[in-house]
């Protein structure tokens, strides 16, 4: 299409006289879509609200102030300035000059006074000249082709870089929703093991409770008390690590939401795709479940804005090599030039004016250049080689990152569900015990062992839980694939 354009407006050259330069029309974009989070208009302006943080807020906040997604956005501006240099390239250009000098002269003959004079004038030339390359064996065709590319890997980069920072956000926040949580846990194991140390005093002050038996209770209030003051710490630390992560100052005050998000719901018409319904109907068989989950994981790979970004790239390059080889092809340029001068008189001689024109063409066919082309061509194919083994290579990763969340989310399932009847079990088995010691007829050993079991199960479970649901914001996230871009070009 735009080899026609070149002859047409070869044609349109000759016809007019180079008068009339062609009106460059930019191409229209259509961004791929973001992560589809409903920010509201005017809401990175508003001043971030972070008493009840929910994760989508998190998320929300993430897009507006995190550095990395503002870096994406402003490489899609650098990418279309560039596209727009590369269309320029097929339009005309005009450049005028201009140059005015004072002249001064004197010249003296001292055998010949008669013959000596002085010279005091102006000069001055004036020229317009334009410049259009008609045909250049498609180099222009490929920059432009290269440059289309990379804007489109820049778009799928800012929708990688929103998706990056998503799961980035997630994990910080089920982190810090796991320190508090695990916090509270050890300040209730601390409760625990001080109402078992009340417990033992109470029966050695009573004659029936031994000195040991109190030691020990003592030892587990104290190793809880220890606990309890690194998971406060630790959820301190993970509250500034989740600030720095959505954007904003570390110190940032952050209450989190009381009842952390269990699954990402950033749009209702599309919760159906997230991870919360990533199982078929019940009664489908397990090789059609089976089969349909691989075939929502090779989609969702396929349509990955890390692979799209890739792929865009492989095509960047494939463009370079062909406009680096381009340049050793012959070119033809249209030339026309519009000039006026006026010199001053020298000697005898009259002043002079001119007025000229002219149009021509120019024809340029590389000969030899010492085969600096053929191996920069070389240089570029073997960069487009390696370009389409990233590419191979990002599936393959994410691929796998994929089975795995997609693993590890179906075992954390299945551990969470045990983990639930194992700390009723471990509840019951604390109370029995405690009962027991107070009655006489268990030991110390028993309960603080029971205390131990009961705070192990909740940890677990609370560890299994919270990382379930980052696995789980991974996958829902992996799984919401992206149409491809779709750039007009005219």
């Amino acid at each position: 299409m735009r080899t026609m354009f070149a002859f047409r407006s070869l044609l349109l050259m000759l016809g007019l006289a180079a008068t009339c330069p062609a009106i460059a029309v930019e191409p229209t974009l259509e961004l791929p879509p973001p992560l589809e989070l409903n920010l509201a208009p005017g809401l990175c302006e508003a001043p971030a609200t972070l008493s009840d943080l929910s994760l989508q807020t998190a998320v929300q906040i993430a897009l507006c102030k995190a550095p990395r997604v503002r870096q994406a956005h402003l490489s899609i501006e650098e990418e279309l300035a560039n596209l727009r240099t590369a269309h320029a390239k097929y339009l005309p250009t005009l450049d005028a000059n201009a140059d005015a000098n004072r002249i001064g002269k004197r010249v003296k003959y001292p055998d010949h006074t008669g013959a000596n004079h002085s010279l005091h004038t102006n000069s001055g030339n004036a020229r317009l000249g334009l410049s259009w390359l008609l045909f250049d064996s498609g180099r222009r065709d490929a920059q432009y082709d290269s440059a289309h590319a990379r804007l489109t890997a820049a778009l799928y980069s800012q929708v990688l870089a929103n998706r990056d920072r998503a799961v980035a956000v997630a994990d910080s926040y089920y982190k810090a929703c796991h320190a508090a949580v695990s916090a509270e846990a050890a300040r209730q194991a601390v409760s625990r093991a001080k109402q078992s140390l009340q417990a033992t005093q109470r029966l050695r002050e009573g004659g029936v409770g031994s000195l040991a038996d109190e030691q020990l209770a003592k030892l587990a209030w104290q190793r809880n008390l220890v606990d309890n003051d690194t998971k406060a710490t630790t959820a301190a630390i993970s509250r500034a690590v989740l600030a720095t992560t959505i954007g904003l100052p570390g110190q940032s005050a952050i209450n989190l939401s009381k009842a952390p998000d269990s699954t990402f719901r950033a749009n209702p018409t599309t919760a159906s795709r997230r991870a919360g319904h990533l199982s078929p109907s019940p009664v489908a068989g397990s090789n059609d479940i089976h089969s349909q989950l691989n075939e929502r994981i090779i989609t969702a790979v396929r349509n990955h804005p890390r692979l799209a970004a890739a792929r865009a790239s492989t095509q960047a390059a494939n463009a370079e090599a062909q406009a680096i080889n381009a340049q050793h092809l012959p070119g033809v340029t249209l030339q026309a030039d519009r000039h006026t001068g006026f010199t001053p008189p020298a000697s005898s001689v009259a002043k002079q004016k001119v007025n000229g024109w002219s149009v021509g063409f120019t024809v340029h066919i590389p000969i030899f250049d010492g085969y600096a082309i053929k191996h920069a061509t070389d240089a570029a194919r073997v960069r487009a080689q390696s370009a389409r083994e990233t590419e191979r290579s990002i599936w393959l990763e994410e691929e796998l990152k994929l089975l795995t969340d997609v693993s590890q989310m179906t075992s954390a399932n299945h551990k969470e569900a045990l983990l639930k009847d194992a700390e009723a079990s471990a509840q019951q088995a604390y109370r029995s015990a405690q009962v027991r010691y107070q009655e006489g007829v268990g030991t110390a050993l028993e309960l603080l062992k029971a205390l131990d079991e009961l705070a192990s199960i909740q940890q677990t479970a609370i560890d299994v839980h919270y990382e379930l649901l980052a696995t789980r914001f991974r996958v829902s996230v992996a799984l919401d694939t992206l149409p491809p871009v779709r750039i007009e070009r005219h």
